[in-house]
């Protein structure tokens, strides 16, 4: 059978208005504008030309970094410790370099504290800082990626004497930690013009202001110094799906530009682990996009963290050496490796135990290692097309994480669940896609009742499917290498800015073959006609969609939704179209 569980979204056709106001566009081009809300010529100009100089904000209109500033500067100058606290993601990784990259140009005495995934969880903790304020010469601590809901933890800090810094992007509550200085866009009363950074991007708006001060001129640093943090910047901003539009646009842009020349041996052993072809198609032979910083550099970075600790990836990063940068590669792929394997197995195990008559999937295991299960979680939302929630057992409770779909928010879902008994969940935060909790496992039972009565509820059976959003229907006359050529001035995709996939209707399978050494993709040769009668033909690699070939044979007419590429080997360049999903008409 055909699959056919995937509802196709089809993006409402631009206006005759908003074509006719930007004629230079074709039909296709003026439907993606469109699709982004890039509705003036200045929105459009800033996408397509994106310049450092004029599209990047000074960094202190930020409230608090002028203070920020003056008080890291005293602390070189002082010769304080300056611990740098950050999450063990690729984004509080990634800040966390940069930040201490930016000291060490500065002649700081830094360090850096990143807390373990299991025994320590996210934000401050009592006992690191215990650990941290011993040293009585550390005088500041500079959070990076969280922070803003550790008021407790800030509190205790400044009753030691010592000073709070805080850069973060979550949401800062009502009642904001009394920390000396907090750079974050989404603080109450902000004016900095920008609110979507990542902690990477607030780091590195933190790291220009502070190269560009006068003590850093004294210091030797050139002008121009914070530009080589762009590249650890690019990866912390596609690693944690913030929007890529506007000033994190441009960051990523230069930050790809930078990663192509980058000074970080880390790095270069990291780019050069990446295989000829990754498993999902993006090229790998040289070209450096935001696609291969998500599927190939990002994992690998979390995967530490999963498995071991983050610590391992942070020191890939600042690596100077090239045996040490290479080592620690090589740890970093190992683990990575380990990480396939373990998520492979628990979504193995987990397949076989999902109802899918259920509205919520809510599944676990003791031996599931809570590390990888929100990876678990995602692949299972994104395959089945509902919110998914995954545990493991962590010491004496359960621990999972969990991944939502359009109209069902997973944190209010949790706060559901608290207020029908306030002692449920012993911890649950995150926000509507995406979030984490820890409960207690004789409660798992009625957490799950919860979850399904909620689902029930809010979730009519029309959306409990998988969702491929398309950008638009292409006839066979727009597909060529006109249009490859535009989508390349569209890069570099991301959230906010997909890689457009379009549709592509009847076109008639002249062939087809499954491909690859366990025959997982499905190679295709779809006939069409252009509008002057001739044929045109079009040669497609769908991967991981072998099985749709069951029910297929040649003369099918089929309807493909497929993402335009270029396909490259041994010296020859055609177009490729890379397929999401085929189905016959009319199902």
């Amino acid at each position: 059978m055909i699959h056919n569980s995937v509802l196709w979204q089809v993006a409402q056709p631009s206006p005759d208005d908003f074509v006719q106001k930007f004629p230079e566009y074709s039909r296709l081009i003026s439907q993606l504008l469109f699709n982004r809300g890039l509705d003036t010529q200045e929105k459009i100009d800033e996408f397509f030309d994106a310049d450092y100089s004029a599209h990047m904000h000074d960094p202190y209109l930020f409230r608090d970094m002028e203070k920020a500033v003056e008080r890291i500067l005293r602390a070189i100058e002082k010769k304080e410790k300056i611990v740098i606290y950050g999450d063990y993601d690729a984004d509080g990784i990634s800040g966390s370099v940069i930040l201490y990259s930016a000291l060490s140009l500065l002649g700081a005495n830094s360090d850096v504290y990143i807390p373990d995934r299991f025994s320590e969880g996210y934000g401050l903790n009592k006992k690191a800082l215990d650990e941290i304020l011993k040293n009585k010469k550390t005088g500041l601590i500079i959070t990076v990626d969280c922070g803003v809901t550790n008021a407790k933890e800030v509190d205790f800090i400044n009753e030691q004497g010592r000073d709070v810094i805080i850069v973060d992007h979550h949401i800062v509550p009502s009642e904001p930690p009394r920390a000396f200085a907090i750079i974050n866009p989404k603080s109450a009363g902000e004016e900095y013009p920008f609110q979507f950074f990542c902690a990477a991007g607030v780091a590195f708006k933190l790291a220009g202001a502070l190269l560009k001060s006068e003590y850093a001129v004294k210091k030797g640093v050139k002008e121009g110094a914070e530009k080589w943090l762009l590249d650890v910047a690019a990866i912390g901003s596609v690693a944690d799906m913030v929007p890529l539009l506007g000033e994190n646009r441009t960051l990523v842009k230069y930050g790809l530009i930078v990663m192509k020349k980058t000074k970080r041996a880390g790095l270069r052993a990291l780019l050069n682990l990446r295989p000829a072809r990754s498993f999902n198609g993006v090229p790998a032979n040289g070209e450096i996009t935001s696609e291969t910083i998500a599927f190939s550099i990002a994992p690998r970075i979390n995967a530490t963290s999963r498995l071991a600790h983050a610590t391992v990836s942070f020191e890939l990063l600042i690596a100077e050496d090239e045996d040490r940068a290479e080592r620690f590669a090589r740890e970093v792929e190992g683990l990575n490796n380990d990480r396939r394997k373990v998520v492979d197995q628990i979504l193995k195990e987990a397949t076989a135990m999902i109802d899918e008559s259920a509205p919520v999937i809510f599944i676990g295991k003791d031996e599931w290692l809570v590390g990888v299960v929100g990876l678990v979680a995602g692949r299972l939302s994104e395959r089945y097309g509902r919110p998914a929630f995954v545990y493991g057992r962590a010491n004496s409770h359960a621990k999972g994480s969990c991944r939502g779909i359009g109209g069902f928010n997973v944190v209010e879902v949790m706060r559901f669940c608290q207020n029908k008994e306030s002692d449920l969940l012993m911890e649950f935060g995150g926000h509507s896609m995406a979030g984490g909790f820890a409960i207690a496992l004789d409660k798992l039972d009625r957490f799950k009742k919860y979850l399904l009565s909620y689902g029930e509820e809010a979730l009519k059976r029309e959306a409990l499917r998988p969702i491929l959003p398309v950008e638009a229907e292409a006839a066979p006359d727009d597909i060529g290498w006109e249009l490859f050529d535009w989508l390349k001035k569209f890069e570099p995709y991301g959230e906010g800015n997909k890689k457009p996939a379009f549709l592509l209707r009847g076109a008639e399978a002249q062939s087809l073959r499954k491909v690859g050494g366990s025959q997982d993709h499905l190679k295709i040769k779809l006939k069409t006609t252009l509008e002057n009668g001739s044929l045109k033909f079009f040669d497609c690699i769908g991967f991981g969609l072998s099985s749709l070939a069951d029910n297929l044979k040649e003369g099918d007419k089929l309807d493909a939704v497929f993402e335009l590429e270029a396909n490259e080997w041994n010296g020859t360049r055609e177009l490729q179209l890379k397929l999401k999903d085929i189905r016959k008409p009319n199902i």
